[in-house]
């Protein structure tokens, strides 16, 4: 560049009366983004040649080693629904998944075989590129990967023709996984190397399986541990009985005891869930007992219902449980007895309430009498 075209210009004569040579000749004085091979010029032409010798840099300043050109791949999420009894007991499932493979043509460089590679001429093989920007207080200048050849500095000059320069296909794969036991709704797997390929021949990246499991009615999880209501009837609670009950493997028998009270809880050992990793260990089956009051019951109900009522408030009728003597003579007046002294006090008790209906009756009478006439 001569000098009269230096002088003639007022912009470039500042930067050259600023700046010196390197102001001129290194483009920083240029429109707002343009790029320079060379953004060190104008730092030597201050501080010399001897100020350049950073680590990673040559004579020119830029980094002499180029970024890597291997990068894992990305990951991969799949979801599989699982069924109640497959989370408990682990299962196998296959299933179809699409991802990125390494092309075998190219091995993931995108370039035809026997093809060579050919210098950037954006960056002139440096992979980076400097953006210069002036403001009003001043030039600004950024280095930046050279968006030509991603920083790699060289660009394919040939094409694969399997993978169309891209490294990679997309194909379709049969993978299959193992549920193991004890797996709840939010459980990951992770299956090495399944996810898409990496760029330039990078390793794969990995698969990961979400899990979620369907509920079953009337049971419930809690941890390894499988949580039921059971409902009887107040007979069966008081006499006791064995009910029928749903388990994860099969059904099974459930013993009520006599005497039991709502809210109790019975458990079965070891029907539960297995802990996840360590199978050994299994949870239990919690069954919380609900008894059912019927709302009408029959004539015959009511008076059974009434004579055990009876009974329970006589005192001394509530004895330990102990082996019945073979019935005598006596026993048999004494229970006569009993029973007639029982008729006799219902016959009482039925004759006073009828005296209160009618005292009841005569009183209101009176009353309604006394406001009709006065």
């Amino acid at each position: 560049m001569c000098s009269f075209e230096v002088l003639s210009d007022d912009k470039k004569r500042a930067l050259y009366d600023q700046y010196g040579e390197a102001g001129v000749k290194s483009a920083v004085g240029g429109a707002s983004g343009t790029y320079t091979s060379n953004p060190f010029d104008l730092f030597e032409a201050f501080f010399g040649p001897s100020m350049g010798g950073f680590s990673g840099m040559d004579q020119t300043g830029f980094r002499t080693r180029r970024r890597s050109t291997v990068t894992k791949g990305d990951d991969i999420r799949y979801d599989i629904t699982l069924e109640f009894s497959e989370a408990i007991f682990g299962a196998e499932r296959d299933f179809e998944l699409s991802h990125l493979e390494t092309c075998e043509v190219c091995s993931g460089t995108g370039a035809k075989v026997g093809s060579r590679m050919r210098i950037c001429s954006t960056c002139g093989g440096r992979g980076q590129v400097m953006r210069t920007e002036q403001t009003p207080f001043g030039l600004f200048s950024q280095v930046s990967v050279c968006p030509t050849c991603g920083g790699d500095g060289e660009v394919i000059s040939e094409y694969c023709r399997k993978c169309s320069g891209k490294g990679s296909m997309r194909i379709k794969k049969n993978i299959k996984v193992k549920i193991p036991p004890g797996v709840s709704t939010g459980s990951i797997l992770r299956v090495a190397g399944e996810g898409d390929a990496g760029l330039r021949g990078g390793p794969p990246g990995d698969l990961y399986v979400y899990l979620d499991v369907e509920e079953v009615k009337g049971i419930q999880r809690d941890g390894i541990n499988l949580l039921s209501t059971v409902s009887i009837s107040y007979v069966d609670a008081i006499l006791g009985t064995v009910v029928k009950v749903k388990t994860v493997e099969e059904v099974s028998d459930l013993q009520i005891p006599p005497g039991t009270q709502p809210g109790d809880v019975l458990v079965l050992s070891k029907m539960g869930v297995p802990k996840l990793n360590r199978p050994s260990i299994r949870g239990d089956h919690l069954f919380t007992i609900k008894i059912t009051i019927p709302n009408r019951i029959s004539a015959k109900e009511r008076e059974l219902l009434e004579e055990l009522a009876s009974l329970s408030k006589t005192p001394g009728s509530r004895s330990p449980a102990r082996a019945r003597a073979p019935a005598t003579p006596t026993s048999e007046r004494q229970v006569d007895r009993i029973t007639e002294k029982t008729e006799e006090s219902r016959d009482q008790n039925d004759l006073w309430k009828q005296l209160k209906d009618l005292a009841g009756s005569v009183v209101n009478g009176a009353l309604k009498w006394v406001k009709d006439n006065l």
